[in-house]
């Protein structure tokens, strides 16, 4: 109520009849004597309203948000215009507490009598959004008149939002902006909102004060408290309630009610939540009650397809993509029944792992390794600890022969530039020593290094080499390599250690003489060092050393040559119409086998020769010579011919004290041949043809051996046994078409352990060992829970 003399609140406007020198003439406000603008609606300084003043009754923005433009308030700024136009209105809020003018606000200055505000302002639909609100950043980025849209903007928004903070009160233009509003809509309408720094030193100055009337009629200067929401950062009052608190004074709510009936309708929400949550748990607890014999049903189904699958990979060699396929197959444990237990999966799981001899399966999958390219060379260590692979992208891969686990992989610079060399017939790898290997190209750039796996560092290394081939190690560790030249066929002794030696049989024609023994470097740096001839890839290259290394013999063209590394001795014998395939030294005496190319021969019948000469370290005369014919194979699978001539080789040979024994293969036929006779002791033809042999379980004159045939049978053939394994089943047929094979013993058991690559797999390689089952063989029973712990173990699972 008003005191008697007070002044009234109600403000005239009257012309200043003196304006001073330089002031434009303009109303003011009866109430204070406050200068106003001819268009003002209210007195910023004492809140008065003008009698003959009008305010517009439909607002285009619900806020005018005014603030500074630095980073922080632009932020503050933002998140109160999202919270203000993401608001919607209660329904019954807006019907109750927006009907009465005199509960528009509960701010602190709501209490002047001359409001009149709510009265004519259109406030949004029951249950629609606030209103959109202005931020000049968003809103003025196009326009050309900024302060006539700033006084547009602030006639047509109904409440104005000023984000505090020391920087804003430092800012002309946000007092100006505070000071046009109050002249439009009154100070009742103004909301402060704390960004940082203290109320006392971030609120605007127009809004901490008030001209107001005392008791006895005289207008003072009284302190005001503007409505100031806080979202400093390090605020302690939660940012939703004090966003909350400024929606209410822009909506012309009461703030507790607002907050009451947000919790309600929160409240509403979470129940009417979680009662459509109930109906689904219970409508869905229905289904799966009404589904579970069909879900386990299904799962048995699975388990029994993961078993299906998981025993064609252990087929196929793919042993850990088989193992995890099982474990698929299987709950996590005995006592997990989120799976039932299938006892087909149980014992594909059982025979992926070997966890006991197959007596219908000997050969069992150890691994396979898929390189990013085909394979075109391989090697083994001497000592049968990692094989080396070489693609046809040049990568050579190092592995562990009994886990396939990778251990190191290199990009020699020899496999570098493929312009000029062609992978398959001019790339090879070699074993070199017990521990290293050798890695050359024959035409190309002509490199030539050597490394000891696992380790990547290369310990040797020849430019332009240009090697032709490389013999066996010997036993000290020793390698030759054989280089064509225009003068002749150089021999190099390299070792791990030691430094290279050189010997060269000069003049293809016949005429021989030797070569003092020189340092590899030396020779390479000559000024005349003669031409380096194109390899003869007609030739295949049969070479050996000797036991201790200190001769090397080779065979190009129709030439069988020799070199004494400690005599310096060069020499050469002449085998005219034949083509060695393979040779050996044994005690003094060279062992070969040979193609007869000097008449027309039928594909059918093939003839082919087996042959001793002495050679200790000079070969000089012929020992003996056994004479036979051998035929190649064509297999059909899946739409593809494959053809398979495999000239004779020596795959083995058993040294006893006075009695040798020689493997022979040639195309699908294997022969033993005594060493001292020449005379075939054994022989056998399969139906396909044979990739390599060795001897095996060799017991005084007992001995077998083990084969691995083109057509992917892998097999062990005992005929000096009187029980032999051809009745205890060892045979084993892999599901690849085999073009190349090697053959070595474990470690641990000595078992044979076969390595094959797949014609039609050409990436991959696939490693069998040999499992064979007695009758004291004993079989353990496994726990599921072992089963599973033994499967996690070879996948490296903790």
């Amino acid at each position: 109520m008003e005191k008697e003399g007070a002044a009234r609140t109600t403000a005239h406007r009257k012309k200043n009849s003196h304006p001073q020198q330089g002031i434009i003439p303009c109303m003011e406000c009866l109430t204070c004597h406050n200068a106003l603008p001819d268009d003002a609606a209210f007195c910023p300084r004492c809140g008065a309203r003008c009698a003959d003043a009008s305010e517009a009754a439909d607002f285009r923005y619900a806020a005018f948000i005014s603030y500074r433009h630095i980073p922080r308030d632009a932020q503050v700024a933002k998140q109160v215009q999202r919270a203000i136009e993401t608001f919607r209105l209660p329904r019954h809020i807006s019907r109750e507490t927006l009907a009465s003018p005199d509960a528009a606000t509960d701010a602190p200055d709501s209490s002047s009598s001359s409001s009149g505000a709510s009265a004519t302002t259109s406030w949004p639909k029951p249950g629609a959004p606030l209103g959109k609100c202005f931020r000049d950043q968003d809103e003025l980025a196009a326009t050309h008149s900024l302060p006539q849209s700033i006084r547009d903007a602030l006639a047509q928004s109904r409440a104005l939002v000023v984000i505090c903070s020391p920087e804003a009160n430092e800012s002309a233009w946000v007092q100006r902006e505070i000071e046009m509003f109050a002249q439009l809509h009154g100070r009742e309408r103004i909301f402060c909102v704390l960004a940082d720094g203290s109320s006392s030193e971030s609120i605007p100055p127009l809004l901490k004060s008030k001209l107001t009337a005392d008791t006895s009629g005289v207008m003072r200067e009284m302190p005001a408290s503007p409505l100031a929401a806080d979202l400093r950062p390090k605020s302690p009052q939660p940012q939703k309630a004090e966003l909350l608190r400024t929606i209410a004074a822009v909506a012309g709510l009461n703030y507790d009610d607002l907050k009451q009936r947000q919790r309600a309708r929160k409240h509403r929400r979470i129940a009417a939540a979680l009662g459509s949550a109930a109906a689904i748990v219970a409508l869905i607890g229905a289904l799966a009650f009404q589904s579970y014999s069909a879900y386990q049903t299904a799962l048995i189904e699975e388990s029994k397809s993961l078993a299906a699958q998981a025993l064609s990979l252990f087929a196929e060699g793919d042993r850990r993509q088989a193992i995890e396929t099982a474990l698929r197959a299987l709950p996590s444990s005995e006592s997990d029944g989120s799976r039932p237990l299938v006892p087909e999966a149980q014992a594909a799981l059982e025979k992926d792992l070997a966890a006991n001899p197959d007596p219908n399966q000997r050969w069992v999958p150890l691994y396979s390794i898929d390189m990013e390219d085909d394979i075109i060379d391989w090697a083994l260590s001497g000592d049968n600890r990692w094989v080396a692979l070489l693609d046809k992208s040049g990568t050579v891969s190092v592995f562990n022969d009994h886990t396939g686990e990778e251990l190191t992989t290199v990009k020699p610079k020899a496999f570098a530039d493929q312009t000029l060399s062609d992978p398959r017939l001019d790339w090879f790898i070699e074993p070199f020593g017990p521990v290293g290997l050798l890695m050359a190209n024959r035409r190309g750039s002509g490199d030539l290094s050597a490394m000891a796996p696992p380790d990547a560092d290369t310990l040797k290394s020849f430019e332009d080499m240009y090697a032709l081939c490389t013999a066996a190690s010997g036993s000290d560790g020793a390698s030759c390599i054989f280089q064509r030249m225009e003068d002749g066929l150089y021999a190099w002794r390299i070792g791990l250690e030691d430094e290279s030696a050189c010997l060269v049989a000069r003049d293809f024609s016949g005429f021989w003489y030797p070569n003092q023994t020189l340092i590899m470097k030396d020779i390479l740096l000559q000024d005349s060092q003669p031409q380096i001839l194109p390899p003869d890839l007609s030739g295949f290259y049969a070479r050996c050393l000797n036991d201790d290394s200190s001769a090397a013999y080779a065979f190009m063209g129709s030439t069988l040559y020799s070199f004494d590394f400690e005599s310096g001795q060069a020499s050469s014998i002449s085998f005219a119409g034949q083509t060695m395939t393979s040779m050996i030294w044994l005690d003094g005496d060279l062992f070969y086998t040979a193609t007869d190319q000097s008449e027309k021969n039928d594909a059918a019948s093939l003839p082919f020769s087996i042959g001793a000469v002495h050679a200790d370290p000079t070969p000089d005369k012929q020992l003996w010579t056994h004479e036979d014919t051998y035929q190649f194979t064509y297999m059909h699978r899946n739409g593809n011919l494959y053809s398979a001539i495999n000239p004779p080789r020596i795959c083995d040979i058993i040294k006893e004290p006075g009695e040798h024994l020689l493997l022979i293969a040639a195309g699908s036929t294997i022969l033993a041949v005594d060493a001292n006779t020449g005379e075939a002791t054994y022989q056998h033809t399969f139906g396909s043809s044979i990739e390599n042999a060795a001897f095996c379980f060799v017991e005084e004159d007992q001995w077998a051996y083990v084969v691995v045939l083109n057509d992917g049978t892998i097999d062990i053939l005992s005929p000096m046994y009187s029980v032999t394994t051809i009745s205890d089943q060892s045979a084993f047929a892999t599901p690849y078409i085999v073009d190349f094979a090697d053959i070595c013993f474990s470690r641990g058991t000595g078992n044979p352990v076969a390595f094959i690559h797949a014609a039609d797999q050409p990436n991959r390689i696939v490693c069998y060992q040999f499992l064979p089952t007695y009758e004291n063989t004993e079989f353990v029973e496994c726990t599921l829970d072992e089963l599973i712990e033994m499967g996690n173990s070879f996948l490296g699972r903790a």
